[in-house]
Formats: C-alpha cells, structure tokens, sequence
C-alpha cells in the first residue's frame, strides 16, 4: 500500500466525529479513542484525521514521500499522545505538520 492509500484509509477509518468506539460483544462501547487533525504544511495543506496511534505511520508516510526520516516523528507521536502540547507544537514545527485534537 503507498502512503496516500494508507492516509486516505486512515482518514476514512477516522470517520467524522473526534472519537471512536471499539465495540465488544453484544455491542456495547469498550472505550473510546481520540482522533487528531494533522495537517500537512508543505504539500497543499493536506488534512487527515487519525487515532493517537496513527500518527506515528501517517507523519512517516509523508516524510517518506519526500524522502526524509526523523526519529522525531515518534517524539511527536509520544507527545500528543499523552498531551504535551508545548513539545507536539515545538516538533511540529520542526517537523511542519499542524497537529490538533479533531472537533
């Protein structure tokens, strides 16, 4: 799968809403997963919307595309997992993705 394909499925696994539900048996919600808005500052503004442990392989994704890897990503990843926004702005920047909790 290229990297567009796998962020296209990645936003579509998203879906529209700021969360998800993993559903167990009989239907009942298990827990609740957050969804980020990252967008892509140096090719045309690029928008997804992807669960915490996404960010990670969509950021890598687009780096890839141009040919760059940066142990920062994970950084990033790690921080806006566990809401260090001071450090997920700072790398972002580094890393020029725009990084939000999806509305």
């Amino acid at each position: 799968m290229n990297a567009a394909a796998f962020i296209a499925a990645a936003d579509r696994s998203a879906g529209a809403g700021w969360s998800l539900f993993r559903v167990g048996q009989r239907g009942q919600r298990l827990a609740q997963t957050r969804i980020y808005e990252i967008t892509d500052r140096l090719q045309d503004g690029r928008t997804v919307r992807v669960p915490g442990n996404q960010i990670l392989h969509t950021v890598s994704a687009w780096l890839g595309e141009l040919g760059v890897d940066s142990p920062l990503v994970g950084d990033l990843a790690c921080a806006v997992r566990s809401g260090d926004w001071p450090v997920a702005y700072s790398l972002g920047e580094r890393l020029s993705v725009d990084i939000t909790v999806a509305v």
